[in-house]
């Protein structure tokens, strides 16, 4: 139990080994995997569980750490005996408020991956670039779906997060989804956007498979100056022709995804959201499994 408890990522096959090296014995992979659920239960207690305890976690938090954001919403199910059910939380700890204000470049990337468990729901995140270009996590949320309400939802504490820094030149990095775009117009007007590269490449080569398309695009969208701007997509024009042209216009203006047009005093020129890769996805749902 211990060594789950010290680490409860601990592959089936390391497990084997400790119990073959203490008590001279292999087990199946399968009963190894019930074994180590039905022990990460018994320690930190169940999804259920830990559901239940989100609006006293947040209630701890206010009185702990008053500078932080904490928000736990619920929704009304009508049921007789549990008449409200979990819909989403947002968290950024105080710490996380003053360094990303005080320290870091105006660039957030955000991001939204599926949780694992019996209870699935997404998990929102968004990060920051301090001035050494190291990731710097600012919030986080989880929710039940990924669409434009709960994205609302999202933009509407980070927006919160900021308003009063005197700081107004913030930009958002992430893929190109209606979701993302629609909420940010709604309770973030003001902010800037930007496209992950990545994201726009790949749905580039599947329109455009020739691999010397795909070097021109990024040619294009890593172009500093208008003159190499300029001379990748009159190449990407010569090779591809109209259809080409119209795909890049409906991505929409080109200070949403080439460098030579991006703010200048953001002082970043990323144009992928390599920031939101960086973080270990894997660290970000054993937090939500087991910090409540």
């Amino acid at each position: 139990m211990e060594d789950i408890r010290k680490n409860p990522d601990v592959k089936g096959k390391e497990l084997n080994q400790i119990l073959f090296q203490r008590y001279g014995l292999y087990m199946k992979q399968s009963t190894l995997y019930k074994m180590k659920q039905y022990v990460i239960n018994e320690i930190f207690g169940g999804h259920d569980k830990s559901y239940r305890k989100l609006p006293a976690y947040v209630k701890v938090m206010h009185e702990t750490n008053p500078e932080s954001a904490a928000f736990c919403a619920l929704t009304d199910i009508g049921h007789p005996q549990r008449s409200l059910q979990f819909s989403s939380i947002f968290i950024s700890f105080a710490a996380q408020i003053k360094g990303f204000v005080d320290g870091c470049r105006s660039l957030i990337g955000v991001d939204g991956t599926h949780l694992k468990g019996n209870y699935g729901g997404i998990l929102l995140s968004a990060i920051a670039l301090d001035g050494n270009n190291e990731i710097f996590p600012i919030a986080y949320a989880i929710v039940s779906v990924e669409d434009t309400q709960k994205w609302s939802f999202f933009f509407w504490h980070l927006y919160n997060l900021v308003k009063d820094s005197g700081r107004t030149d913030w930009t958002i990095i992430s893929d190109r989804q209606k979701g993302v775009d629609i909420a940010l117009k709604d309770v973030w007007p003001s902010a800037n956007r930007r496209y992950c590269c990545r994201h726009l490449s790949r749905n580039f080569k599947r329109v455009f498979p020739v691999p010397l398309m795909y070097i021109l695009f990024w040619r294009a969208a890593n172009a500093t100056n208008p003159y190499t701007f300029k001379k990748a997509m009159e190449r990407l024009r010569k090779e591809g022709k109209t259809p080409v042209m119209k795909w890049f216009a409906e991505i929409g203006k080109q200070n949403k995804w080439t460098k030579h047009k991006f703010d200048s005093s953001i002082c970043c020129d990323s144009n992928t959201s390599n920031l939101l890769w960086r973080v270990s996805t894997r660290h970000w749902v054993w937090t939500g499994a087991y910090m409540f």
